[in-house]
């Protein structure tokens, strides 16, 4: 009895560690897919400025690179025969292996100022591509071997695929947790060329051990499907479905990837989390608890997307506000993923059609990012993208087309009123207030989740809450205009007689209408600020540098005679400034004055050593940091183009980090002389035209910052002794942390 006993557990064993080689391999390579993402990223932010879009644009990229892995994988398998497929892999393998260690391509030289993204697209495809696309081959060419290995559970290779996406999760965490702050991004490159070859042999392995055990039989079905005797039609329509399923989720993954990357900032450690949710929703649906996993995803997707909504509608503009907000974005991704790919995940087909399904999911997976990264800007001039997804995967439920009953249709009827009225009074140009829409907002709110069970009476009323919300966020202004390009959306409009250009939330310009002669400055750049009085103190310098063109208000502060040098890495913003309908700063004081397109960082290196003798950083005031520009790198290539007794003054104001210890802690690693004047005014206004700002001043020695040494207004800047930023290390997360438990 116990021989017997022994046997059955041996041959489970030996069950078990059969399947070890296909688990580890499929865990490598997703690790490594997932690893490489946010290092690519990384090495694109300082060439592009520390734009959300970078990893909008890096997402699409991976998808459609992962949708060549699949398509690939998907031909291969049709050799029929393992070991062929074994050495066909091979050889491409080592193809590929040419690009590494990776690295941005020279090829296409500096970026496209007026076509950033076609740059980008064209850098990943030299760069990084072949090695990715041949490594994301790896999940559907692992389960179709394995479906042909001969093994007890050949049948339904699936389970694999879960693994696959758990090895996804562990590349994301481990990048911000352990690459990122331990390693150089060129020992990243080289120890992820090691995790490559490490794989070419694990798959090489595993193609000759699937061969040796199953001698190419032919996949067994996994179950009989239900579509298993329809005809092409019917199957063309499921191929739809999948597709749609896949669209929506990945959309939506982009969609809230720029809510956090525009509100917070941009940083590989705030991209990570929205994609860890759509890579463990695959993890959920392939698992055994698909099925009670689906049905609180379904039950709860109403009352999120309500929440998500009426957080639009309050808009307040606090961290702790707009954390929760964001995890409300979160919390709705993941409902939604695992309802879209808990559908699909429950209709996959047998596993002969498992390459075929899995290179639908990745096609419908790069049309969602595609749509967002590339189609939504050019279409639509703010953000509709993401409430739209939001409305739509509410169709994306698997609920019957029921009528609602009888007492709940009264209702339904009231949110569709409400929804009528809002368009009906932005039609007629009717300014409801706020108080007056979030009650409004609560009808079809109410309505959402009473009628949640319903699938078109739920969307109705979601999509009357959607237009409540998007309303209700609009800014009201007799002449706002609205435009959007790579780098964000930007709004200029007339409030109370001042004129404003919005980048998202901030506030990036201002200028008093109707002025004669030349126009004063206001906000922060207004005489009485920091740095009004910093260009009134340095009045000798000939050449000024300034990083961020904002409407040019600079340009009214400066004396006759001064050469003004602008560098802005968005075009929108440079047409916005030197159209005269709109500011007209740079059209009556910039007459000696040029506009340098591209980061400000890469470009001010194109003009000669000491060829600035003033030098303005002013892109700080946004949601999202450009660290690159904060590093110690960054800071030395200030320096070297600032005269022998040049000045440096940073705009650190920001409503969510406190920059002075980062510039103390640069200021003290490069022996300079800084000091930090903070100015706080009331709020804003017609009568009070001038901003908060915290300013900082920076030269080689004590005398080089003039009087500004002697002002007690002007205290030194501290240092805190933690560490520096560079190129290979940044810690904006710390900084916000530290920034809202100091308030």
């Amino acid at each position: 009895m116990t021989d017997i006993s022994s046997s059955a557990v041996l041959r489970s064993e030996r069950k078990l560690a059969g399947g070890l080689p296909y688990i580890f391999t499929i865990f490598l390579s997703a690790g490594l897919v997932f690893l490489v993402q946010p290092m690519f990223a990384r090495m694109a932010l300082p060439v592009l400025g520390g734009s959300s879009s970078v990893w909008n644009v890096s997402l699409v990229c991976f998808q459609a690179a992962l949708l060549g892995g699949y398509i690939y994988a998907h031909l291969l398998v049709k050799l029929k025969n393992v070991l062929y497929e074994t050495i066909v892999h091979g050889g491409f393998l080592l193809l590929a292996a040419s690009v590494l260690p990776l690295g941005l391509t020279d090829a296409l030289g500096a970026p496209y100022p007026d076509a950033p993204a076609t740059w980008l697209i064209g850098v990943f495809a030299l760069s990084i591509a072949p090695a990715f696309a041949i490594i994301s081959a790896t999940a559907p060419l692992i389960q179709s071997w394995y479906s042909r290995s001969g093994r007890h559970d050949a049948a339904d290779p699936y389970h694999l695929y879960a693994a696959s996406n758990v090895g996804s999760l562990i590349g994301l965490v481990a990048y911000p947790v352990l690459m990122e702050p331990l390693l150089s991004l060129a020992n990243q490159t080289m120890s992820w060329s090691i995790g490559y070859g490490v794989l070419a042999i694990g798959l090489s392995a595993c193609g000759v051990l699937a061969w040796k055990t199953g001698q190419n039989s032919v996949a067994l079905p996994m179950k009989s499907e239900d579509h298993g005797s329809a005809d092409a039609q019917a199957r063309n329509m499921q191929r739809l479905k999948w597709l749609a399923l896949a669209f929506v989720p990945s959309s939506l993954l982009v969609g809230t990837t720029t809510h956090i990357t525009t509100d917070i900032g941009s940083a590989p450690f705030l991209w990570a989390p929205p994609l860890m949710i759509y890579i463990a929703s695959f993890v959920v649906v392939f698992s055994s608890g698909l099925t009670k996993a689906l049905r609180v995803s379904t039950a709860l997707l109403p009352l999120a997307i309500m929440g998500v909504f009426f957080l639009m509608l309050m808009n307040q503009t606090t961290s702790w506000f707009k954390f929760a907000a964001f995890g409300f974005d979160l919390l709705t991704l993941a409902l939604a993923a695992i309802v879209c790919h808990g559908v699909m995940a429950d209709t996959r087909p047998q596993a002969s059609r498992l390459t075929e399904f899995y290179l639908i999911m990745s096609f419908g997976g790069v049309l969602g990012g595609a749509f967002n990264a590339l189609v939504a800007p050019v279409i639509f001039s703010s953000a509709l993208e993401y409430p739209i997804m939001l409305v739509a995967v509410l169709l994306a439920r698997p609920l019957v087309f029921a009528k609602p009953a009888a007492e709940h249709r009264f209702l339904l009827l009231a949110a569709c009123l409400v929804g009528l009225m809002i368009v009906l009074g932005r039609v007629l140009a009717i300014d409801v207030p706020a108080p007056t829409m979030l009650a409004l907002a609560l009808v079809p709110g109410v309505v959402l989740v009473m009628m949640r069970d319903h699938l078109v009476p739920s969307f109705i009323a979601g999509f009357a809450l959607c237009v409540t919300a998007l309303n209700a966020t609009t800014i009201r202004s007799d002449d706002v205009t609205t435009e959007r390009s790579f780098f964000g959306i930007v709004q200029t409009m007339t409030l109370s007689g001042i004129r404003v250009m919005m980048h998202g939330t901030t506030l990036h310009g201002a200028q008093i209408n109707d002025q004669d002669g030349r126009p004063e400055a206001i906000t922060y750049y207004h005489p009485t600020t920091p740095m009004g009085q910093a260009f009134a103190t340095f009045t000798e310098p000939e050449n000024v540098g300034v990083i961020g063109l904002g409407v040019g208000a600079t340009a009214c502060l400066m004396r006759d005679g001064q050469k003004a040098t602008y560098f802005e890495i968005d075009p929108l913003v440079a047409e916005i400034a030197t159209d005269p309908t709109r500011f007209t700063y740079l059209s009556e004081c910039g007459e000696n004055m040029r506009i340098v397109l591209g980061d400000g960082r890469l470009t001010l290196q194109n003009d000669p050593e000491g060829a600035y003798d003033l030098l303005l950083i002013d892109a700080f005031s946004s949601d999202a940091i450009p660290v690159h520009l904060l590093t110690v790198e960054a800071f030395e290539g200030y320096f070297s183009r600032l005269s022998e007794d040049g000045v440096l003054i940073a705009h650190i104001s920001n409503r969510h980090v406190d920059l002075q210890p980062i510039l103390g802690r640069l200021a003290e690693h490069m022996g300079l002389e800084a000091r930090v004047r903070t100015h706080l005014v009331g709020d804003f206004s017609t009568e009070n035209p001038i901003s908060s700002s915290i300013v900082v001043a920076l030269g080689r020695k004590p005398s080089d910052l003039g009087a500004l040494i002697d002002d007690e207004r002007w205290v030194p800047l501290e240092s805190d002794g933690k560490k520096m930023w560079t190129d290979d290390y940044s810690n904006l997360l710390g900084a916000i942390v530290n920034h809202m438990f100091d308030k």
